[in-house]
């Protein structure tokens, strides 16, 4: 065979790092020996599989063709060598997840000691972006699992249901809304401006579905981030509808009132993986335990 296991571990870890020096102190190599290395599998599959891109590098498209068979190969070979070791089934090393906001800030983070403390030799690294990059970053190979909050799931990736999700609309406490006897109609919401979170993520397309129902908005506001938009209600800046998971504190405390409609508004968090990708043993056994472990409660 032309090439070895520790040539697609360089390749592997340069694609994930961006960068070679990196890839060489990640695989304990020095920066030579994983140039050698990556020099010789780039001439063993028959060409370049990177292309400079200021200090770092990135894949070309020949590299992202052949990334997805580079991981599972190593992987495989790491399980393995678990197994001739009499550790099948053990749950080690590294899980990269990918979380939508909501889920990443709020849900997520509460559950994983759990994990950890079952699993202590795995290392978890967490990627909290809106629910297209997520997407993305799985197609990419950059995460192992995704989960998201958004409604429109990508026909490219598998997706299952993980929980449901309570959507409420808030108001800052002296929002002459607040003061009416609940629940309120969406006719009642005419004339009211709203904040909303950036294109993407999977609060702004249930957002935009509720105010398509509103007539007459007086005007909307986009922001980055959940915490922004919460200011910005408090401040009286407008309406916002959110996950309760993420204002369950603010309503306890009152420094948000909800404005409660007849029929409450649900949503599915859901876990997703790339059919291309190969999954680790670690990948398939935190898949099945999120499976048991729904966020809690709010």
């Amino acid at each position: 065979m032309d090439i070895t296991l520790r040539q697609l571990e360089i390749f592997v870890a340069t694609a994930r790092a961006g960068s070679l020096a990196e890839a060489a102190t990640r695989s304990a190599l020095t920066r030579s020996a994983a140039s050698m290395a990556l020099a010789s599998l780039e001439r063993a599959a028959g060409g370049p599989l990177f292309v400079r891109a200021g200090h770092g590098l990135q894949l070309n498209d020949r590299g992202r063709r052949l990334l997805s068979g580079a991981e599972g190969l190593v992987k495989g070979a790491e399980e393995w060598l678990a197994s001739a070791r009499g550790e099948a089934g053990r749950l080690v090393g590294r899980l990269r997840i990918g979380c939508s906001l909501t889920i990443g800030n709020y849900c997520l983070p509460a559950l994983l000691p759990a994990f950890t403390t079952q699993h202590p030799e795995t290392t978890v690294e967490l990627t909290i972006a809106n629910s297209a990059d997520i997407a993305g970053a799985l197609r990419a190979g950059a995460i192992d699992l995704g989960l998201i909050e958004s409604g429109a799931v990508p026909a490219d990736l598998d997706a299952e249901r993980w929980a449901d999700d309570e959507l409420v609309i808030v108001a800052a406490p002296s929002h002459p809304l607040a003061r009416l006897p609940q629940p309120i109609t969406p006719r009642q919401l005419a004339g009211t401006r709203w904040l909303l979170r950036e294109r993407g993520s999977g609060t702004r397309e249930q957002s935009e579905a509720l105010l398509a129902r509103i007539p007459r908005l007086a005007g909307t506001a986009e922001f980055g981030g959940i915490e922004a938009i919460k200011e910005g209600v408090v401040a009286g800046m407008g309406l916002a509808l959110l996950s309760r998971h993420t204002v369950a504190r603010d309503l306890a405390t009152g420094r948000l009132a909800e404005l409660a409609l007849r029929r409450k508004l649900h949503r599915t968090f859901r876990l997703l993986t790339y059919p291309g990708q190969h999954l680790s043993t670690l990948a398939r056994g935190f898949r099945d335990w999120l499976r048991e472990t729904p966020p809690a409660a709010t």
